[in-house]
């Protein structure tokens, strides 16, 4: 079992290009750095660090250990630092925390005195940083039932098509699915849900509407509806300033109910004094459109 210990007398003689420049940065003895080193080429099974005129260099062995030895000591030292600070890591979906979690979250932080450090990428990676433990609670624009988690749904965002103020809807008001199937139809980052959302909502006529995906982000998406390229269909709460400014006009479909449920989820194993707990209760008055 590799020493933790070890490994960053390791680090620390490779930074500092010798013993007893190591052992001056970790306060210890030049001889405790040179038997950790022992002790972890023992464990090894291999030769990591040979000691020249020029001060001490990695072997082999011991350039291709280097990073993965860095990353233990830096993950150690994180641990400790999460253990002691009460810190929340939330990690959100890019439309959720681009959108809607921010106004959320500085009430959060300032009534519930707890750092949030925020993570904002898409849905597939959120989740994936939650099952390896790198966030304590995620907000996402969908869920797939995984187990040891909880989830919650904190609110329901309503979708709207958007369409550019001189596009020949922009007075409608509403489209109709017909009307839909004529039209390019514009998408940004994969993976959000809103193809399966359609399909759900729509059935088969899903299938005959014209999705031009590839343009990666809501960002990239908007602007390209306003430079006249097509419509899209997007959170109501993504477009808010565009429509308030007249750039952008939202368009409801006709016989379609569409809203994304907005979910957060937190491991089951969390302890109820854990920050992410607060932030999940808290989500409760979220919902209701108030304050915490």
């Amino acid at each position: 079992m590799l020493n933790l210990t070890h490994a960053r007398s390791f680090v620390t003689v490779i930074a500092a290009r010798g013993v007893r420049a190591a052992a001056r940065q970790l306060d210890l003895a030049p001889s405790t750095i040179v038997d950790h080193i022992r002790q972890l080429e023992e464990v090894l099974a291999a030769p990591l660090v040979v000691r020249q005129r020029g001060g001490a260099m990695p072997t082999d062995q011991g350039a291709r250990f280097l990073p993965l030895a860095r990353s233990l000591v830096e993950t150690a030292s994180r641990v400790r630092s999460l253990i002691h600070l009460p810190v929340l890591r939330l990690a959100a979906s890019s439309n959720v925390g681009t959108y809607l979690l921010q106004p959320h979250i500085a009430v959060f932080r300032q009534r519930a005195g707890v750092p949030v450090e925020q993570w904002i990428g898409s849905n597939a990676d959120v989740a994936a940083r939650l099952e390896r433990g790198e966030a304590d609670v995620a907000a996402m624009e969908w869920w797939d039932g995984r187990p040891g988690f909880t989830a919650r749904t904190w609110t329901r965002e309503p979708l709207v098509v958007i369409v550019g103020p001189d596009h020949r809807w922009a007075r409608l008001g509403s489209v109709s699915v017909a009307e839909l199937q004529g039209e390019p139809l514009l998408g940004g980052e994969s993976g959000t849900g809103t193809g399966y959302l359609l399909r759900q909502q729509l059935g088969p006529l899903a299938k005959s509407l014209t999705i031009i995906d590839g343009f990666g982000n809501t960002e990239a998406v908007k602007r390209a509806v306003r430079a006249g390229h097509g419509a899209s269909i997007v959170m109501e709460a993504s477009v808010a300033d565009e429509v308030a400014t007249e750039q952008l006009v939202a368009l409801r479909i006709e016989g379609a109910q569409l809203a994304k449920e907005i979910k957060l989820i937190v491991p089951e194993s969390l302890p109820p004094t854990a920050p992410a707990m607060a932030m999940f209760e808290a989500s409760l008055s979220w919902e209701r459109g108030l304050t915490i």
